[in-house]
């Protein structure tokens, strides 16, 4: 990540580091104030090696619109009378791909530290370990198609989102 910082950002992040170098006895804190005081713009650029990129907003409200569906679907599966031909796995989120959607995985788990869908998510924000995007994708599109119907989702509703789970070409 390229990162500029200004005189006086170099010089305010030098003064916490040397707070932090005072509250936890830590001379590796001192070494980072000094760094940044100096201008050693190569080695202080390492300390931001482990901070993330922005999400962007779009993915975002992908992984919000996702879990508002994931949602809907629970607890209408919840009212529903007749469950058969529904099981109660499907409508559970089954996660992001840690590998492929690690952005989305970290968001989910931010969201879980915030209490923020906690039902849909659970403790943890699982991962899927399989590509989940095309699949999401799909099923929100079909509840778009549906006018994104509310709580409560009919049975035929919640089928015929999950059946978008399936690939178009993999489809009997």
């Amino acid at each position: 990540m390229n990162i500029e910082l200004t005189n006086a950002e170099r010089l305010l992040l030098a003064n916490q580091y040397e707070i932090l170098a005072a509250l936890n006895k830590d001379d590796h804190y001192s070494v980072m104030a000094e760094t940044l005081r100096q201008g050693h713009k190569w080695l202080y650029s390492q300390y931001f090696d482990s901070l993330s990129e922005n999400l962007p907003d779009e993915k975002a409200e992908h992984v919000l619109a996702i879990l508002a569906l994931y949602s809907v679907l629970r607890d209408s599966y919840t009212e529903l009378s007749d469950k058969g031909g529904v099981e109660e796995h499907a409508v559970q989120f089954k996660g992001f791909d840690g590998n492929n959607e690690s952005d989305l995985l970290c968001f989910a788990r931010s969201l879980i530290k915030h209490d923020r869908y906690s039902e849909t998510l659970g403790k943890t924000a699982r991962n899927s370990h399989s590509h989940t995007t095309d699949i999401y994708t799909r099923m929100l599109d079909c509840w778009d198609e549906m006018g994104r119907p509310d709580y409560p989702l009919s049975k035929e509703d919640i089928q015929k989102i999950l059946a978008a789970q399936v690939h178009p070409d993999n489809r009997k």
